[in-house]
């Protein structure tokens, strides 16, 4: 593969690390012996604070940049970056109020020490390769983070169909506050006034804030929400707030070649509640549901496990609960997984239904 471009993310540098990093421009493409001088051999005695340095990430860099001297590649320093990816393409916002879509044909984004744990760049890794380009770093195994509440995984793995499970999304990254107003402006623009903000990682019907973007209140209830945005555990997807049909809660063990639903509810949401009014949407506490049990040989079964299944073979889940819906307008929508979602059986063939699940999983831990 030839690339024609490197990113170099600088985000791993403290500001006092990345300003320290900028008084040594005049070693950058520098041979490695020479970038050598100016960092403390181990049980020297040479160190001169105020000509040389001692961090890490700085060396590293300035190697790199010799490095890649013989690759013929032309290098962008990015730090403190204010960046969003909306559907297929990766977008930054500069000034505070412009947005930029980022041209990454042929481009290596690259970086020695950030984890990379962030949902954001599960998906820029596939936006990369989609336009001829890759995501560099000595461990991409850093770039897992699979915990059992974790939403974002599977979104990740479901990238590769995104038109037809996935639909519109924005997930941000690092957006500071003074940027909002421009970012809500680019949600109205191309997501319409009523969105749904999802947090990742909290338990279900915890994270899930619909806004209206119309209202005067909605900059200063977003600022709130996207205050930790580039936080493990913070992370926001944004979705356009869809009108439902029917929703799909599907019990599936994922074993092999050997895909099967036990069980699928369906949910109803209290039709007298206002849910853009609400801080968040908590069931049973601010929203009340109904739950329908859907008989195995209907075809309302029939429908929810043909899905689950094409869904399962672009996702890693052993075992869970899939969570999708159908819309009015008849697109399918994915919600989440819970790796270990609570049993909810209904009396009679559905609790025969809920036993055969657990014990399919059971089967597959002591084999």
């Amino acid at each position: 593969m030839s690339y024609k471009n490197i990113i170099i993310n600088l985000d791993i540098m403290q500001r006092k690390v990345f300003d320290k990093f900028n008084t040594f421009s005049q070693l950058q493409f520098k041979p490695a012996d020479e970038v050598w001088k100016y960092y403390p051999k181990t049980g020297a005695r040479n160190y001169n604070p105020k000509t040389m340095f001692n961090e890490a990430p700085i060396v590293e860099t300035l190697l790199l940049l010799d490095y890649i001297k013989t690759k013929g590649l032309k290098p962008t320093f990015w730090y403190n970056s204010s960046l969003f990816i909306f559907n297929d393409d990766l977008y930054s916002i500069v000034g505070a109020n412009k947005v930029t879509k980022i041209n990454l044909t042929d481009t290596i984004f690259s970086s020695m020490r950030e984890a990379w744990s962030h949902p954001f760049f599960g998906i820029l890794e596939q936006i990369l390769v989609n336009n001829g380009g890759k995501l560099a770093k000595p461990n991409m195994q850093t770039t897992e983070n699979a915990g059992c509440m974790n939403k974002f995984y599977a979104l990740k793995e479901l990238f590769k169909v995104r038109k037809e499970y996935l639909g519109d999304f924005i997930l941000p990254y690092n957006i500071k506050q003074n940027e909002i107003p421009t970012f809500i402006n680019f949600l109205k623009e191309n997501m319409g006034e009523k969105v749904v903000f999802k947090y990742d990682c909290i338990q279900e019907g915890k994270g899930v804030i619909f806004k209206d973007l119309s209202k005067n209140s909605s900059t200063d209830e977003i600022t709130k929400i996207m205050q930790n945005n580039k936080v493990k555990g913070k992370e926001v997807l944004i979705t356009p707030a869809y009108e439902i049909d029917r929703e799909y809660r599907c019990y599936f063990t994922n074993h092999g070649r050997s895909k099967k639903v036990f069980s699928i509810k369906q949910r109803v949401n209290s039709e007298d509640i206002d849910v853009f009014e609400k801080e968040n949407i908590q069931i049973y506490k601010n929203i009340s549901v109904k739950w329908h049990e859907v008989k195995t040989d209907s075809d309302v079964f029939k429908f929810g496990s043909k899905l689950t299944k094409e869904m399962l073979k672009y996702m890693s889940y052993d075992t869970g609960c899939l969570e999708f819906a159908k819309t009015k307008d008849g697109k399918i929508v994915f919600f989440e997984v819970n790796q270990m979602a609570g049993p909810l059986p209904f009396e009679g063939e559905d609790t025969e239904n809920m036993t055969e699940f657990y014990h399919s999983i059971f089967e597959k831990m002591l084999k």
